[in-house]
C-alpha cells in the first residue's frame, strides 16, 4: 500500500493515432475536389438537365475511386443539384413546375435583409465591392465573354448575402445558391437578357452605393424575378401570380 506521501503513479500516455487521423481527413478533401469537379460540370452545362451520371466514368474521368463520387452525389443532391433514384441511378436536376418561383421566394427573403444589414453596418464594403464586380460584368458582357459575365452575376448576388456577416443566412443561401449559378447558365445566356441584366445590376450597385434602401430593394426583387425571356417559361402555368405580391411595387 502506498504511503500519502508517495508520488502519484505515472499513467501511460496513449499516443494518438495519427493514421487513423489521416484516415479520416484526407478523403473528406477528396470528396470535396470531387464535389467541386462535378458541381462545376452541372453549373457550366457541361452536362445536361435529366441526364444520367454514370460512378464509374466519373472516377475514371476524376482519377478517383467511385467511393468518393457516391459521397459527392449525396452532398450534391443536398444542394438541388442531382435526383438519386434507387435502383435507376443519379440524373443532373430538371426544374419542375412551380420550382422557379420558390426559388425566387427565398432571395426575396435572403437577399434584401442582406443588404438590410449591410447598410446598417457602417464599417461595410458591400458598395466599393459591388462597384468591382459590376466594372468586370460590363467588360465582361461587352467581350462577349458569355461565362465569364455569369460567373460574376453569381458573384454579385453571393457578395450581397456574405455582406450580411450572418451564418444562418448564409448557410440558408447556400442551399440555392449552386442551382441558381446552374439556372443562370442554362436560363441566361440571351443577349436581351444579358444586357437588361447588367443594366439592373449596375442600378442595385448604385442604390447601395448611394445608401438608398427603398431602391436597391426594388431594383432587385424586380431583377429576381423578372417575367421575361428564358426564365418567363419556367414559371408554373398553373399560378401565374404567384410573384406578384414580392413585385408589384408603386
Amino acid at each position: 500500500m502506498k504511503s500519502a506521501d508517495s508520488p502519484p503513479s505515472k499513467t501511460k500516455a496513449v499516443k494518438p493515432d495519427t493514421k487513423r487521423t489521416t484516415r479520416i481527413t484526407r478523403p473528406k478533401l477528396l470528396v470535396d475536389e470531387v464535389i467541386r469537379a462535378i458541381r462545376g460540370m452541372i453549373v457550366e452545362g457541361r452536362v445536361l438537365p435529366g441526364e444520367r451520371l454514370s460512378e464509374n466514368a466519373l472516377a475514371t474521368e476524376l482519377g478517383v475511386s467511385t467511393t468518393p463520387v457516391r459521397e459527392a452525389f449525396a452532398l450534391l443532391k443536398q444542394e438541388g443539384l442531382v435526383t438519386i433514384q434507387p435502383q435507376s441511378g443519379t440524373y443532373v436536376f430538371e426544374l419542375q413546375p412551380g420550382e422557379l418561383e420558390q426559388l425566387c421566394e427565398l432571395r426575396f427573403a435572403l437577399e434584401p435583409a442582406a443588404i438590410r444589414l449591410a447598410l446598417d453596418d457602417p464599417r461595410s464594403d458591400l458598395a466599393d465591392r459591388l462597384a468591382l464586380i459590376v466594372e468586370k460584368m460590363v467588360a465582361a458582357q461587352s467581350e462577349h465573354r458569355i461565362q465569364d459575365y455569369l460567373a460574376l452575376d453569381t458573384e454579385f448576388h453571393e457578395t450581397i448575402i456574405a455582406s450580411a456577416n450572418n451564418p444562418y443566412l448564409s448557410s440558408a443561401y447556400a442551399l440555392i445558391s449552386a442551382k441558381m449559378a446552374a439556372l443562370r447558365n442554362r436560363l441566361g445566356r440571351e443577349p436581351h437578357h444579358m444586357a437588361k441584366s447588367k443594366r439592373e445590376h449596375i442600378a442595385i450597385a448604385n442604390a447601395i452605393q448611394e445608401r438608398d434602401l427603398g431602391k436597391a430593394m426594388q431594383v432587385l426583387v424586380k431583377h429576381i424575378a423578372r417575367k421575361e425571356g428564358s426564365y418567363w417559361e419556367h414559371l408554373d402555368p398553373a399560378n401565374p401570380q404567384r410573384l406578384v405580391n414580392f413585385t408589384d411595387f408603386p
